[in-house]
């Protein structure tokens, strides 16, 4: 008869053996005097039986450790969506100096007539240093308007401008040159060489990291500090973002107004065509993100480094894994760049955060106030815009909008459509927020050199 612990006293030697822990009888105390029956029956069990107790021990061990190891293998490495949602907080992430370091002003020269034309050297004559600033335009993001921005400021400061198309997004090499201010003419296509030598900003619709092919011994964050000013760029990256939604609504009314996709005649068979498109695809199992053009409006093709597509593509992942992993290189990017941000739907304060990170240096009163009224015609709230390219007579993004609004169940499908692209967006609002408040807090005096030659400092 096995005898029953007894907690209460504890005299005599206990007997402990990790034999009997394994047959579910540990915290039993044996005392030395129990019976010599007993103990010679335990000390009896066979050979055959304890080896084959060792084995479903060590099986055990070998599952419990294996098992996690080849999952963790087999699985991709990337972040689970669920993951990404909790370890990556944009408010969290981008700090006010990181803002203030983005939109710090590059300070170049509003030249004269003919300064770049005439070849002269790149570095500024004046701050002696060597800016490049390089817009990414995003697809849907009013980026003609930006387009139309850079081309007059261009004009105005006589610096050279190239805007591209069908660029080898990991390159700069064969980039269509649709049009340019201050530079060649006679150029039809650019490379990194042609851009380096005669363009101080690119615009258009390339990646993210085109630039750096540029410009190879910089780094592609701003205001780099870590070269020699004279030799080093400070390539600074641009880009606007839009509402995921309403960039989708504009997208759809662009393809049709194109003849790309099939034309609605009415605004009510838009709203619905939209919510059968939108309902369709998440039947599908699709994000916006995981559309190809003209599907949908593509965002991750600039955001995106060329490599970071074709590692992303190589990753065995499910369609949401996927998304969730270009989501948040995006994100990265828009981090490791520190660009400087732009909201569609805030253009007035988007220019303004543009033009501190310009910082020119003005070279007259005449040139300063030139400057001035350009710079006030796109940051003046109550200056009259022109309708989104987008619109068909009476069918606008915002007539569709208001119309989609009212279907609450829809409503909350689409959100689930856009909510990686959204991710992004809020991210970028962040950004473009707290750099907005970095320009409020700052000061930065221009100059303008007077007839005698001497300079007398204008604050703004």
């Amino acid at each position: 008869q096995v005898p029953t612990p007894n907690n209460g006293q504890r005299h005599g030697r206990e007997v402990h053996n990790s034999s009997i822990s394994i047959a579910g009888r540990r915290g039993y105390h044996y005392h030395y005097h129990a019976s010599h029956r007993i103990m010679s029956k335990f000390l009896a069990c066979s050979k055959k039986n304890m080896l084959l107790i060792i084995q479903l021990i060590m099986g055990a061990t070998f599952m419990l450790v294996a098992i996690p190891s080849i999952q963790k293998n087999f699985h991709p490495t990337f972040d689970s969506p669920h993951q990404l949602q909790q370890q990556h907080h944009p408010k969290l992430l981008y700090t006010a100096e990181m803002a203030a370091k983005a939109v710090e002003p590059t300070v170049w020269t509003c030249g004269k007539k003919g300064d770049r034309q005439k070849g002269d050297d790149a570095i500024d004559p004046i701050t002696n240093q060597r800016p490049f600033f390089a817009f990414v335009h995003v697809y849907k993001t009013g980026g003609t308007t930006v387009r139309k921005f850079f081309k007059e400021y261009a004009t105005i400061c006589k610096k050279s401008l190239a805007i591209v198309v069908h660029c080898d997004h990991s390159t700069a090499e064969k980039c269509k040159l649709i049009s340019s201010v201050n530079a060649p003419q006679n150029i039809e296509r650019v490379n990194s060489t042609i851009l380096h030598d005669h363009y101080d900003m690119l615009g258009g619709h390339f990646s993210f990291g085109m630039a750096d092919d540029i410009f190879p011994t910089a780094a592609a964050t701003p205001n780099n500090d870590s070269g020699n000013a004279t030799s080093t760029p400070q390539v600074r990256h641009m880009v606007f973002l839009r509402q995921p939604i309403t960039k989708f609504v504009s997208h759809v009314l662009y393809q049709q107004k194109q003849g790309n996709q099939n034309k609605t005649d009415t605004l009510e068979e838009t709203v619905e065509d939209i919510k059968k498109r939108v309902r369709n695809f998440r039947e599908d199992g699709e994000y916006i993100g995981s559309l190809k053009f003209p599907q949908a409006p593509l965002m991750f093709k600039h955001l995106l480094t060329q490599e970071q597509k074709k590692q992303s593509e190589n990753q065995e992942q499910t369609l949401e894994e996927l998304v969730a992993l270009k989501t948040q290189l995006a994100i990265d990017n828009l981090m490791q760049y520190n660009a400087i941000v732009g909201i569609t739907e805030m253009v007035p304060q988007s220019i303004e955060i543009f033009e501190h990170a310009l910082g020119q240096i003005v070279t007259s009163a005449s040139k300063k106030e030139k400057v001035q009224n350009f710079f006030s015609r796109y940051t003046d709230e109550d200056e009259p815009r022109k309708e989104n390219g987008s619109s068909r007579g009476s069918i606008s993004t915002g007539s569709v909008l208001k119309e989609l609004n009212k279907d609450d169940e829809f409503m909350a499908i689409f959100r689930e459509f856009v909510k990686y692209e959204q991710r992004i967006v809020d991210f970028a609002m962040d950004m473009h927020q707290k750099q907005y408040e970095a320009v409020k807090k700052g000061h930065f005096e221009r100059y303008v050199e007077s007839s005698d030659g001497s300079r007398a400092s204008v604050g703004m």
